[in-house]
């Protein structure tokens, strides 16, 4: 009898952090955190499911991403030597919102982020852009944004700070000590 009130003492804490969202991916987090404020009702935002991925970059996806020409070839330099090992992280969300009649509307988004060293620890929101599946879906929850005031100082500095550095460096090392 002990062990099973252990076992139901235990379980209750990790069902509540998994049911708020406590161990999803920071790609997830930073993709729903940058998708939540551009719908028109932010607050009716239900996710349905997501599937995480992730996969070596290569060469040519590498060279497409870094733009300042320098650093390109530095990177390169080390790419082409197997020092850096560029990852792809994706997250797809599938979830549904309010549109601008009130009606429920179920979409998917793709997110995408690119690390140049495979490291998770340094997502963050803007790092992170949702791009629709379905566009003619999507546009239906999407606000118009091109009247907003441009964001504060503080806006910016927790747009651009690591959106689970913690969660990102425990995957880190896990990912180097399991291979």
């Amino acid at each position: 009898m002990k062990l099973f009130s252990n076992v139901v003492i235990t379980a209750f804490p990790l069902l509540l952090l998994s049911s708020c969202g406590a161990f999803d991916p920071p790609i997830v987090t930073a993709c729903e955190e940058n998708l939540k404020p551009e719908l028109v009702a932010p607050s009716s935002y239900e996710r349905n499911r997501f599937i995480p991925g992730e996969r070596p970059a290569t060469r040519a996806e590498f060279d497409e991403e870094l733009r300042h020409p320098d650093l390109k070839k530095f990177y390169l330099k080390k790419f082409d030597a197997g020092a850096l090992k560029p990852v792809i992280y994706t997250g797809i969300l599938n979830f549904s919102a309010l549109n601008r009649n009130a009606d429920r509307v179920t979409t998917t988004v793709t997110c995408r982020y690119f690390s140049t060293d495979g490291r998770t620890s340094q997502i963050a929101i803007w790092s992170v852009v949702p791009l629709p599946v379905d566009v003619s879906a999507f546009s239906q929850i999407i606000r118009d944004i091109t009247n907003d005031p441009p964001p504060t100082p503080e806006e910016e500095l927790r747009y651009s700070k690591p959106i689970a550095p913690y969660a990102g460096r425990i995957r880190d090392t896990l990912r180097r000590l399991l291979g």
